[in-house]
């Protein structure tokens, strides 16, 4: 017979640069009577995610914000902020616009795609992923059309490189980036008999 619920679990929304320690799970669930507690405990159902969310102890990573119920938990009592039966705790990875502190990730611009991005052969942008510093870059701008045939896939005539490795095997967009990173936008090139 199967053993009753513990009534205090608490729901935790895993965004998708991070379920790679969840294999794959958007949300695991795991027990705690704060905010910090709860995420200490998701390393039980996932194990390797805390080096992800905490620099220190008790001290999240500055490119970690936190929703309890949809409030930022900076404007409670941030970690210390207590949890009770039914709440729902969110990780959501910093993206563009963050504080500066998390530092800017640089992206270089190949030729063919610079009349997208006003000519630019280099930008900067914030974003926890590859995929998340892409969206940044192209939001609303053509070259959102050039890079991506669809939700978090690229456009097969573009390559992306980041510290000259190809992300195709480094995790895609969803491989994680950190200040000092450089990704390289080229297009493919395509093979043919030169006759």
């Amino acid at each position: 017979m199967k053993a009753t619920e513990d009534p205090m679990a608490i729901k935790v929304r895993i965004p998708s640069p991070l379920r790679n320690y969840t294999n794959g799970a958007d949300t695991v669930e795991t027990q705690g009577a704060s905010v910090g507690e709860v995420l200490n405990n998701v390393k039980t159902t996932a194990p390797g995610i805390e080096t992800r969310l905490f620099k220190a102890p008790n001290q999240l990573n500055r490119f970690v914000n936190v929703y309890l119920n949809d409030e930022d938990i900076r404007f409670l009592k941030n970690l210390e902020t207590p949890v009770t039966e039914g709440d729902e705790i969110s990780i959501v990875p910093a993206i563009a616009g963050g504080t500066v502190d998390v530092g800017k990730i640089s992206v270089r611009i190949g030729g063919p795609f610079r009349p997208f991005v006003n000519g630019a052969d280099r930008l900067e942008a914030d974003g926890a992923t590859v995929g998340e510093v892409l969206a940044a870059i192209s939001r609303g701008t053509e070259m959102d059309a050039r890079l991506f045939k669809g939700p978090n896939q690229l456009n097969r005539f573009v390559n992306v490189f980041l510290n000259d490795e190809d992300v195709r095997f480094t995790g895609g967009l969803d491989a994680p980036v950190k200040a000092g990173d450089e990704i390289n936008i080229v297009p493919a090139v395509q093979g043919g008999s030169g006759k």
